[in-house]
């Protein structure tokens, strides 16, 4: 190895040409030990020479392109203090390596990877993962997890609702606030600058219900439009359950015999199985579905269905009824329970909402008679107003 002495610069080292065998290295006149070895690839790496316990050692400093000469100096400076401290420079670097990243970009990616696709339902955690690496990743990549201050999380969120994404900036808050809450519980975080973060932007409960009259004017189109779209549009009025959960119907999950519609806790949105009595009227709808597949729902068999929103476009053209959303179908169901005199609590447990405190836990009783008589009834409703016979169409009168 053939080596010199030289003061190094930034030129000098850019200047330096590549032995044609072996390897050159040069000494530095500014830092003691400091060397710079050039391979005859032409690779150029920094290093530090010096003596830890008895035993010479070369710590690395950089390789030359990926620091400045300035930063190896201040690496090589560093490891020469931590010797003369009793301190291993090689074991404080390996130590380093180990340690997690605490960039903001990397503390995303463990948090999905440990807890959004092991603790959350897929749907969710897809939303979830798009919303931390489409808004939140970009705007603090590079960042330390611990530099992230409040008035950081404010302007990101002011800025998403200021683009006319009120419901998004919403979300991302959300998705903001579990992110710091597991770096808290981790042990990453002492402080969430998350912590009672107000929403960004007001939130407008919906309260469209179908009258009706519209009921009746969007059943034929529901009719027209067939399968499987307007199948499951006339199931999710008869059930009030979500749209995910209908479009993850498998028909395993379905008792047609026994008139049962069994959600698996991967498919609902409290994630714990939830039981639906289907009408006779809803049975009627099934068994005249063409079984294709695993889904109830499909257009391909192998894969739930998608393309809602252009099913309800078509819906609303052909219909003329406009301004409710699919999710006002399972509103207009509870609505109308609640019409037919059904108790709270039943409704409640139909539409599978959260339970807190020791309710949850110790009621273990399904209320599956009380569930039955109650989409039983609704049913029989919506039967009454779609059915051909207009002289036999009765108005619930409104409470």
């Amino acid at each position: 190895m053939m080596s010199n002495s030289i003061r190094l610069t930034q030129a000098a080292v850019n200047k330096i040409k590549p032995p044609k065998t072996g390897r050159l290295e040069v000494r530095d006149l500014v830092v003691p030990g400091m060397r710079l070895r050039v391979s005859d690839t032409g690779l150029k790496s920094y290093s530090v020479i010096t003596r830890y316990r008895g035993d010479q050692i070369r710590v690395p400093c950089g390789r030359h392109g990926a620091v400045t000469l300035a930063e190896a100096r201040d690496k090589a400076r560093t490891a020469l203090e931590d010797v003369e401290a009793g301190v291993d420079p090689r074991e404080k670097r390996r130590k380093a390596k180990e340690a997690p990243s605490d960039a903001v970009e990397d503390v995303v990616a463990d948090y999905i990877k440990r807890y959004v696709r092991v603790h959350t339902r897929p749907r969710s955690a897809t939303e979830t993962e798009r919303a931390l690496n489409k808004r939140i990743v970009p705007a603090w990549r590079g960042r330390s997890i611990r530099d992230i201050s409040r008035r950081d999380i404010i302007d990101l969120l002011e800025d998403i609702a200021a683009d006319n994404l009120a419901a998004t900036a919403n979300r991302t808050k959300a998705v903001i606030s579990g992110l710091f809450n597991w770096c808290l519980d981790r042990g990453i975080l002492d402080t969430s600058p998350a912590v009672r973060l107000k929403a960004p932007a007001p939130i407008v409960e919906r309260e469209r219900v179908l009258s009706d009259d519209e009921i009746k004017t969007l059943w034929p189109t529901f009719e027209e439009l067939g399968e499987p779209f307007g199948v499951v549009f006339k199931i999710l009025l008869l059930t009030g359950q979500r749209r995910g959960e209908a479009a993850t119907m498998k028909w395993e999950h379905v008792n047609l015999d026994e008139a049962l519609w069994t959600i698996p806790p991967e498919n609902t949105k409290a994630n714990r199985t939830h039981e639906v009595p289907l009408s006779p009227f809803a049975v009627a709808i099934l068994r005249g579905l063409k079984r294709n597949g695993d889904f109830v729902f499909t257009t391909r068999g192998d894969r739930p269905i998608i393309g809602f929103a252009h099913a309800k476009e078509v819906c609303d053209e052909k219909s003329g009824v406009s301004g409710w959303r699919l999710h006002d179908l399972r509103r207009t169901c509870g609505t109308g329970l609640a019409r037919l005199g059904i108790a709270d609590a039943t409704i409640s447990l139909v539409l599978n909402h959260a339970e807190g405190g020791v309710t949850r836990i110790y009621r273990r009783y399904s209320y599956l008679d009380e569930k039955r008589h109650a989409l039983d009834a609704w049913a029989r409703h919506v039967e009454t107003l779609v059915a051909l016979q207009p002289d036999n169409v009765v108005e619930m009168a409104t409470a």
